[in-house]
This record gives structure tokens, C-alpha cells and sequence, in this order.
């Protein structure tokens, strides 16, 4: 399973994931090589949920260029744009299909984050920000989200704060969760990157 979890600031965002692997027979910690975020074309993706996922993104899709796109453009961007595009790359890579009477889905969930904003895309392809700018996603994730409240409890907080506040709770994460685990691998993204 997994913890990914991202902080939304003023014109930046931070990303953390963890190492641990599992299925129903053991759990494993991925290489320091190949984690659970993509770089790719200027975004940051993770994904919880199938490791299969995380190899497609990893490895296969190339996101279409965001430019220099912010605010509103940029969420249209992302529901005209990229998410057709993310959907196309799942469905030739064989993990998502639709069956023509139902509508399109995947087992995962992705965090996008692009330009210094974050976009949480669900299994049915429909993204969301949330105003608190707090996101967490994976079996850890309710620890997760608890602790990055309870760490930055006001708004205004630093780029730094944020990274701290990442790691903190990844750290708590993995103290409750057993498919949670370091070491965690914490990014950052601002509109000029």
C-alpha cells in the first residue's frame, strides 16, 4: 500500500510519498531509484493504490505540456488536456478499460502536481483540490492528513514549515500504519519549475 501525501502554498506545492510495497503475501521497500513519484515534463505524480500505476507513470506516459498555465486555464488544461491523455496511456498500457456500459475507471488514485499546483485524480478520472491545500492519499492517509492539520493548523505557512510538516507526517504514518514505511522521498514544485 502507500502514503503520498502534498501541501498546496502560494505558488508552490510539496509532495512526500514512502517506500513500502505489499501484496498478499509480503511487503517490500521499492529501490531508492524507483519510487512512488514520477518526474516527468514538469510534473510530480504519485499514485496509491495498484503498483501497476506507478510503473506506467514511472516509465510509459508522457504528460502533455502545461506551458506556462496557471489558475483557471490550468484546471482546464488538466480536464481537456492531461487527464484524456492519462486515461489513453492507462488504457494502452492494458490496466483501465471501460466496459461500454459502464464509465471509464482505474484502481488508483493520482496526485498531479504541475506549475506549483496539486490535483488529486480519482479512480473515475474526476480531480479535486481542497481548500485547506492539505491532501493524503493511500492505507495511511487519515494519519497522514490528521497529522499535516495538526502541524499547520493556520495558513501562511513557509515552503519549509510545509516540507517539515510532510515528513512529520509520513513519520507518523509509518508508526501507524504497516503498509506505510521509510525512507520517504519529499519533493517541491513552484510555478517557475
Amino acid at each position: 500500500m502507500t502514503t503520498i501525501v502534498a501541501v498546496q502554498g502560494d505558488g508552490w506545492a510539496v509532495i512526500g510519498a514512502d517506500s513500502r510495497v505489499s501484496d498478499d503475501r509480503r511487503a517490500y521497500t521499492m529501490h531508492k531509484t524507483y519510487g512512488k513519484i514520477s518526474r516527468t515534463r514538469g510534473y510530480l505524480l504519485g499514485a496509491a493504490g495498484d503498483l501497476r500505476a506507478i510503473n506506467i507513470l514511472q516509465d510509459v506516459f508522457t504528460p502533455p505540456d502545461a506551458a506556462q498555465l496557471s489558475g483557471r486555464k490550468l484546471d482546464s488544461f488538466i480536464t481537456s488536456e492531461f487527464i484524456p491523455a492519462l486515461r489513453k496511456c492507462f488504457e494502452e498500457q492494458g490496466y483501465a478499460a471501460q466496459d461500454k456500459n459502464e464509465k471509464a475507471q482505474q484502481d488508483s488514485v493520482v496526485m498531479a502536481l504541475v506549475n506549483g499546483s496539486i490535483y488529486e485524480i480519482s479512480e473515475d478520472y474526476a480531480w479535486s483540490k481542497d481548500v485547506s491545500g492539505m491532501y493524503s492519499m493511500g492505507s495511511g492517509s487519515s494519519y497522514a492528513l490528521g497529522a499535516l492539520q495538526a502541524l499547520l493548523p493556520a495558513p501562511g505557512f513557509t515552503l519549509d514549515e510545509a516540507k517539515d510538516a510532510v515528513k512529520q507526517a509520513l513519520m507518523i504514518s509509518a508508526k501507524l500504519d504497516l503498509y506505510t514505511a521509510p525512507p520517504f522521498t519529499i519533493l517541491t514544485q513552484t510555478e517557475e519549475t
